[in-house]
């Protein structure tokens, strides 16, 4: 089944719904995100956090040595014992008044199951946000990279638990913030809006259980750092889809993403190929992922 993610890029290029950065915009909000890694990165070597790009990112920096052409967002990825490290980290001020950031915690709701950093004083609108009371600025990803079961019977019943309450998470927040953005784009395609509409039918219903304790149960659930085998849960393929030995993840190697010295997976061939298949090989420009901004203003 296809992922919201990859209907809503299908609809991107049968419409105009979407905000179209100019090309001005678009390079100087690259600027500005690698300004981001530089200011992020900085923090982590200076604590000793090992931080990698992942996703895109990472396929930019092998394929393109920065940003692909079309893409235009940032993501990082880092050990368990890092990340939550970054975390407290961020909770006492470290990055300073520039940037504000959400992450699941027992407190406060968050956007998602995983860390965002977040430029204040910048508006990056994406669908999903316009009736949220979560940060809006520009923002870089970050993803933790947890320890998984040994066995693929373990691997197979943690991975269901923890995707039913991602899928709870998402639906709920579908609910608890309902996007006039989101629902103007998804009724631009009969079944993308009935999927939509019975998401949030059952956002209600599962809402009756806060949006926090749904994000901060499933990362209660999914964090580990001691084991043989690594995944990113909050990934593009759910907690069963990246799952590999450590050594194709650690120790990260050098790359470079825009000029800037950065580090990804020891074993990125491995790591793409899992994504992106022939990786190397263009994708058509049907096929090439868009980001759903509604509007967008740098400080």
């Amino acid at each position: 089944m296809k992922s919201d993610s990859e209907i809503l890029n299908e609809l991107a290029h049968r419409t105009s719904y979407l905000r179209e950065l100019t090309a001005d915009e678009s390079a100087a909000m690259k600027k500005t995100l690698v300004a981001m890694y530089r200011d992020i990165a900085a923090l982590c070597n200076a604590h000793g956090l090992t931080v990698m790009l992942c996703g895109g990112s990472c396929l930019g920096a092998v394929r393109h040595k920065g940003f692909i052409p079309w893409d235009d967002d940032l993501d990082l990825m880092m050990p368990r014992k890092d990340y939550d490290a970054l975390i407290q980290l961020l909770e006492q001020g470290a990055l300073g008044d520039k940037y504000e950031y959400d992450a699941p915690n027992p407190q406060t709701d968050s956007k998602t199951v995983f860390l965002k950093i977040y430029l204040r004083n910048s508006l990056n609108l994406d669908v999903f946000s316009g009736n949220s009371p979560f940060p809006k600025g520009l923002y870089v990803d970050v993803f933790a990279l947890d320890a998984v079961p040994n066995t693929r019977l373990g691997q197979s019943a943690k991975g269901l638990l923890a995707n039913a309450l991602q899928f709870a998470s998402i639906v709920v927040m579908y609910a608890c913030y309902p996007s006039k953005h989101l629902d103007e784009y998804m009724s631009l395609d009969k079944k993308a809006h009935r999927r939509y509409r019975l998401k949030k039918f059952l956002g209600h219903i599962f809402g009756i259980i806060p949006h926090r304790k749904w994000v901060w149960w499933f990362d209660k659930l999914v964090a580990s750092s001691d084991g043989k085998y690594w995944g990113i849960p909050t990934g593009r393929k759910y907690y069963n889809g990246e799952i590999f030995p450590v050594a194709v993840y650690m120790p990260p190697v050098e790359a470079v993403f825009e000029g800037e010295k950065v580090f990804i997976p020891n074993g990125y061939d491995a790591y793409l190929r899992n994504l992106y298949h022939d990786y190397m090989q263009l994708p058509p420009p049907e096929k090439r992922e868009r980001h759903f901004i509604v509007d967008f203003r740098l400080p």
